[in-house]
């Protein structure tokens, strides 16, 4: 088990890095998720209607000669997979190649780990708190700009329901859990 998660976490790393060089390049298109904005001719116009219910109109907003700057925080339309959650994920793969070695049965508890897996839940909860604000911020208003304030950015998913933010709770508290079986196993090995 030890090895498939570093063998998942080492090849995260080297797609991210790969992808996100490759994006980087000059020449490489950006494609952003965009809808209507609400006072727009084509905001809540169906594009088709079937009987079981209607195709609105959104679509997606595909920059051809994008800027470094955009190319490094929008949003890409597929999977929500850009340079940005490269990045994101590159960090968070380092920090589990750091605290795997510590966590077989042989090794667990032996050295204090707990700061390391506070460090994961503080990152995943920034960089969740980075995306919010590149959102509302920086893709946003890009997308209005460029589109004379006819479109605006779609955004699916964990905007409203911050998932990211609770998992980085979650390990907070299980960063905390370490910490104090740490100090209990090292009292108890003192009473010794």
């Amino acid at each position: 088990m030890y090895t498939r998660i570093k063998l998942a976490a080492w090849t995260m790393i080297i797609l991210c890095t790969v992808f996100a060089s490759i994006t980087l390049l000059e020449g490489f298109e950006v494609t952003i998720p965009v809808q209507p904005v609400f006072n727009s001719t084509y905001f809540d116009k169906s594009f088709i209607n079937y009987p079981a219910g209607d195709i609105k109109i959104t679509g997606d907003f595909r920059i051809t000669n994008p800027s470094f700057t955009q190319r490094l925080l929008l949003p890409a339309t597929h999977w929500e997979f850009d340079v940005f959650n490269c990045i994101f994920l590159i960090i968070l793969s380092l920090f589990i190649l750091k605290v795997l070695p510590h966590t077989h049965s042989q090794s667990l508890l032996k050295t204090d780990i707990s700061n390391w897996i506070e460090y994961v839940g503080w990152t995943i909860m920034g960089f969740w708190l980075i995306d919010v604000f590149r959102i509302f911020f920086y893709a946003m208003p890009q997308v209005k700009e460029f589109t004379n304030e006819q479109f605006i950015f779609r955004r699916t998913g964990y905007l409203i329901f911050p998932l990211q933010f609770w998992l980085g709770i979650g390990i907070l508290w299980v960063s905390r859990l370490y910490k104090n079986a740490f100090r209990l196993k090292q009292e108890q090995e003192l009473t010794i």
